[in-house]
């Protein structure tokens, strides 16, 4: 894994699950951290485990889908630590509901969130990156593709995410930004997994499908996130990689 002392890494979503465990990869690869999450309570959780056991993380409580709290996160991380390298957009909502049942609040929440939120994080830092020739990483998932989840507003708001990146690869990559997504799926990050699939039955049976026979886990996605953080990687532009043990080709 690269060496990311001295370098920052923020990680939206990162009070728990996926976002706390890329986190502690990079704190662990000597990157300072900075842990974006609307839940106080794991957030401050998380950047105080980090520090304690690796290096320096802070915690800044900021709602994703409030451009202006963005802003606010900018000027809290420069004036903590002076730069920004890596941005690692994880924070994300889902509602496993069809279109008769999802609501237009539960619609609209998870395009505010997972798609405009997006948005909002990258254009806060969009001036930095065009002076540090960091790296930009977007945790979509394998719904973007599959359609899966049990729902439709998840996957519409990973699909266009995957759009959004792929724009935004052809602009920051002349200026040394690398930029790309991973597309999760089937990780046993606990809960999530658990509403999918409730019974050991369920679970039994979509293992079966799966190539590798495992789930994938969280440190799986981390180690991919670095991987594609790295710059000895920044080859490697605009691509959304598939993460699913072979089960999309099954």
């Amino acid at each position: 894994m690269g060496n990311f002392e001295g370098k920052v890494a923020l990680i939206t979503g990162a009070g728990h699950g996926i976002g706390k465990g890329i986190a502690r990869q990079f704190a662990e690869a000597g990157a300072n951290t900075v842990i974006v999450d609307y839940n106080a309570e794991t957030g401050e959780e998380t950047a105080k485990e980090i520090t304690e056991e690796f290096v320096k993380s802070i915690f800044v409580q900021a709602d994703v889908s409030d451009p202006e709290a963005l802003v606010r996160v900018r000027d809290k991380v420069f004036e903590e630590f002076g730069r920004i390298d890596i941005l690692v957009l994880n924070a994300g909502v889902a509602f496993a509901n069809k279109v008769n049942d999802i609501s237009f609040e539960e619609w609209s929440k998870t395009i505010s969130i997972n798609l405009t939120g997006l948005f909002n994080t990258v254009k806060a830092f969009y001036n930095d990156f065009l002076t540090n020739k960091g790296s930009i990483v977007y945790i979509s998932s394998g719904s973007a593709l599959s359609g899966t989840g049990g729902g439709v507003s998840y996957p519409a708001s990973k699909a266009g995410g995957e759009g959004l990146i792929r724009g935004l690869a052809k602009e920051l990559g002349p200026k040394g930004v690398n930029v790309n997504a991973i597309a999760p799926r089937l990780i046993d990050s606990g809960e999530m997994m658990r509403v999918n699939y409730p019974t050991e039955e369920s679970l039994n049976a979509v293992l079966e499908k799966i190539p590798v026979r495992r789930f994938g886990t969280i440190e799986d996605v981390a180690n991919l996130t670095l991987f594609l953080a790295d710059k000895a990687n920044s080859y490697i532009q605009g691509q959304t990689i598939l993460m699913d043990g072979g089960r999309t080709i099954a």
